[in-house]
């Protein structure tokens, strides 16, 4: 399997990027290395302005801190995605949420935390009894008026995102225009919808191995929280084991099953003996080559089953 790719950052208009670079002393390169570094370090000063990083935090290096601080905030914050990669839905949250903070302390509005916002919040907390810690934190959010988390929210339950998984799978399975490799090697509907891979199929879709991101795609379009899912099969493991849900014996339906060798699917059902799941990335009878959306049914002793995650709702 390939190494794990970098997520994307979504543009954050209107900030400097010699400003960042200058008062974060991060050395880059082109400006397109420097305009990616800046984007992801303003949304780390956005998260620590609002507590869930540390302002120590806010070094341009994209790893699984700065994601589960993502993934903290689009819960908080009640989004359509809880999958820890700061696309344009939470960063435009990130802004108002800014906006909103700054409008409080007397900062300039932009929607973009940094050391002014730091040193006008750290002095709104003084005037206000509160720890002077230049975070808009839980409690200075609650004094200010702010709502930190979202509410109402409505997520849908364990049984409601398994039974949803289980039917989009099927419809993918019997899906012609989606359930095989198209203009290219690896070059696939799932990995191109989540907006990851690499370029050169000729129908304009994306490629890298696609077994997790089929995965991914499907829990995510279910309503699954998918933070920690990536490139790697074995994400699909990690997701388990970092969110609690990681076992290897009785599988469920909607579990993602990994394979030791480095493939990953969906389980559909299970009995005492099998297990039948949906895979993308795999073997495929049809022209012999691992190029399929396909459903099988194994022995689940004698495999290389390393064990399942169980998805949790979003």
């Amino acid at each position: 399997m390939k190494s794990q790719r970098k997520r994307s950052w979504a543009s954050r208009l209107g900030f400097g990027v010699v400003a960042v670079v200058v008062t974060t002393g991060l050395a880059v390169g082109s400006p397109a290395q420097a305009s990616a570094a800046t984007d992801l370090q303003q949304t780390q000063w956005d998260l620590a302005g609002m507590a869930y990083l540390s302002f120590s935090d806010i070094d341009g290096v994209d790893g699984p801190q700065t994601e589960a601080a993502v993934s903290a905030f689009q819960t908080d914050r009640c989004l359509s995605s809880i999958d820890g990669d700061a696309g344009p839905e939470t960063n435009g949250e990130l802004s108002a949420q800014v906006t909103r903070i700054q409008t409080v302390v007397g900062a300039g509005a932009d929607g973009m935390y940094g050391p002014n916002t730091q040193a006008a919040v750290r002095t709104w907390q003084g005037a206000h009894g509160l720890s002077q810690n230049g975070q808009a934190d839980a409690a200075t959010m609650t004094a200010m008026g702010v709502d930190r988390v979202k509410t109402p929210c409505t997520r849908p339950s364990p049984d409601e995102v398994v039974a949803q998984i289980l039917s989009i799978a099927a419809e993918e399975a019997a899906n012609t225009a989606h359930n095989r490799e198209i203009g290219g090697y690896n070059c696939n509907y799932y990995s191109t919808q989540l907006g990851v891979g690499g370029s050169g199929c000729n129908n304009g879709w994306r490629t890298e191995a696609w077994c997790a991101d089929f995965v991914k795609w499907v829990w995510k379009k279910a309503g699954a929280n998918v933070t920690y899912i990536n490139g790697l099969a074995s994400s699909v493991m990690d997701y388990g084991k970092k969110h609690g849900t990681w076992h290897t014996s009785n599988p469920k339906p909607g579990d993602g099953i990994y394979f030791t060798y480095g493939h990953t699917g969906i389980v559909v059902s299970s009995t005492s003996t099998t297990v039948t799941y949906i895979s993308g990335n795999t073997y495929n009878p049809a022209t012999g080559n691992d190029d399929g959306l396909l459903q099988k049914t194994i022995a689940r002793s004698g495999t290389s089953i390393g064990g399942y995650s169980s998805p949790l709702p979003r």
